[in-house]
């Protein structure tokens, strides 16, 4: 699958769960009544006290045969109206439902009557509005309210607000918006801002606060600052280089998401701050290069994932958690140091690298999790920890340049697809004297007949097991580590007997398991011998240790 593709899919999953998220603040079809302004705007409202005839409005939704078509547009300028008539009851607007008007792009401003005291959960989110005047009588704004409206004025009592409400204070500087003079928590940035030089005074910085401000090029933070909120810089697309500060805890979900530069000229750089990244902090951002502190305690889910621009990645050995697809989709990263300590590597971890080059799985890793390393095809080797008990589905599949495998002697299983389609794969070596759970799907579409080598008095459990008996050249190693002096000659099964390749005029002999000559020759080149039926045989080639192979 593409990048696009995938992309596309991550999106779809997005709205999709962004449309579940507000249908359950909001169900689709709840309402009263509904009726048309003299802008020509369908509205619906909810009858939310019957005695004083109160209602809360909330935007339209096309359907037909009760199954939901979209959502109604609304004029550029909403008006909503103070009052609306029905079944000759005059009713008086005093809420915004939640949800009421999220997502509507459209609307650029909305007039809201003086009538309305409550403002409900993501009322407004994500619509294009630009700026927006609240008047003092609102007395309840629900979290994300306002979630990435820009200018947002409001002098009133309603708590709950600063929550995706951006510009939520009449104090100013620069641009940027704090709730009072003391200047300790950025809240929000006028459209324009090129330049955020924050004050020393400054220990937070909240949820979007710059988000969206394309224009913002260069940004200080100060030694003091504690955390980085939500999205704090989701999108800033010509952001160059930033320091974070040692101070800094917290670097926010999405605080970074699709922000720097696109070009690669930016770097990120966490000075000695020990701290937590969270999920998708700098995913799909365009910095050319990260530098980590070497106290961060925890990566998050899909934090570098998408930076289609780093090179390289070292990550410290401070860090004892590092979240699925962290490192995912990094079509440029070719190489990366994953830290001692780290016993798990998440589902996704690497996928999809595909010019990584070099990995070292740490000695303290014991669980590798399902397509850890799907399709990074640059890799011709992996050297996996001496301690892994489990690989996951499909978690090296389509790695097409391993050539050879190395399994070790604690692994117990390699689930469905684990090396599926790693075709160029010649030789297996299992370390380990229990043949480890596999499937059919674990090595598929290799040729079974490649050799693979087994422990010494391990060839029976192998030549036995419901998955590894597929495999028709199963040999013993029966010396440990090769030497200099084992020889280099490949015995291979073939029907009926066995194939030598590589000899140079060396003697061969054939023993069964008593000890007893079956058949002799001298090899120069490739040659066969024929065996009398199935079974386990030695092959002694010159005057080297025989080898045992089972012949099936």
């Amino acid at each position: 699958m593409n990048t696009i593709m995938k992309r596309a899919v991550l999106v779809a999953a997005f709205m999709f769960w962004a449309t579940a998220s507000f249908a359950q603040q909001a169900d689709w079809w709840t309402h009263d009544f509904e009726s048309v302004t003299p802008q020509g705007d369908t509205l619906w409202y909810v009858i939310t006290d019957t005695t004083l005839h109160h209602v809360s409005v909330r935007d339209s939704w096309h359907h037909w045969n009760e199954h939901w078509d979209g959502i109604s547009r609304c004029s550029d300028t909403l008006v909503i109206p103070s009052t609306v008539e029905h079944d000759g009851i005059t009713y008086t607007v005093t809420a915004l439902y939640q949800a009421a008007f999220a997502y509507h792009g459209e609307i650029k401003s909305i007039v809201i009557p003086a009538t309305v005291t409550s403002i409900g959960d993501s009322a407004l989110a994500f619509s294009g509005i630009v700026e927006l005047m609240i008047h003092d009588g609102v007395d309840t704004i629900g979290p994300k309210a306002f979630c990435f409206i820009k200018n947002v004025i409001y002098h009133g009592s309603a708590t709950g607000a600063p929550w995706g409400a951006l510009a939520m204070s009449a104090y100013e500087e620069n641009g940027i918006f704090y709730p009072d003079s003391t200047r300790t928590r950025v809240v929000g940035c006028r459209p324009g801002v090129t330049q955020a030089l924050l004050p020393s005074s400054v220990r937070t910085i909240e949820p979007t606060a710059f988000s969206s401000i394309g224009t913002l090029e260069t940004v200080t933070l100060p030694e003091g600052l504690d955390s980085i909120g939500w999205r704090a810089f989701y999108h800033c697309s010509s952001l160059g280089s930033v320091v974070i500060p040692s101070t800094v805890r917290v670097v926010g979900d999405e605080s970074f998401l699709r922000a720097f530069n696109p070009d690669g000229s930016a770097s990120v750089t966490i000075a000695d701050a020990e701290c937590s990244i969270g999920s998708s902090a700098f995913g799909g951002s365009g910095m050319g290069a990260i530098d980590l502190s070497n106290r961060i305690t925890s990566i998050g889910d899909g934090a570098f994932e998408y930076c289609y621009n780093i090179d390289t990645i070292i990550v410290p050995n401070s860090c004892t958690y590092i979240g699925s697809w962290a490192f995912a989709d990094n079509s440029n990263l070719k190489k990366i140091h994953l830290p001692e300590g780290l016993d798990t590597i998440h589902a996704g971890l690497l996928a999809w690298c595909f010019g990584l080059e070099e990995v070292i799985i740490p000695s303290s890793v014991v669980y590798i999790d399902s397509m850890a390393f799907r399709e990074d095809s640059s890799l011709t080797e992996i050297t996996l920890s001496d301690n892994l008990t489990y690989i996951g589905d499909g978690a090296f599949e389509e790695c097409i340049n391993l050539t050879e495998l190395t399994l070790p002697a604690s692994l117990t299983y390699i689930g469905g697809g684990a090396f599926y389609w790693c075709w160029r794969i010649q030789t297996i070596r299992s370390l380990a004297t229990t043949p480890p759970q596999a499937f059919w799907s674990t090595i598929d579409y290799i040729n079974f007949e490649l050799l693979l080598i087994v422990p010494c008095h391990s060839g029976d459990a192998y030549a036995a097991d419901p998955y590894w008996s597929y495999f028709s050249n199963i040999e013993e190693d029966c010396t440990g580590i090769p030497t200099a002096e084992t020889p280099q000659s490949t015995i291979r099964t073939i029907e009926g007997g066995i194939a030598i390749e590589g000899c140079t005029g060396d003697r061969i002999r054939i023993f069964d398991t008593g000890g007893r000559l079956i058949a002799e020759t001298t090899c120069n080149g490739t040659c066969t011998l024929r065996l009398p039926a199935a079974g386990i045989y030695m092959v002694q080639i010159a005057d080297h240790p025989a080898r045992k192979v089972v012949v099936q």
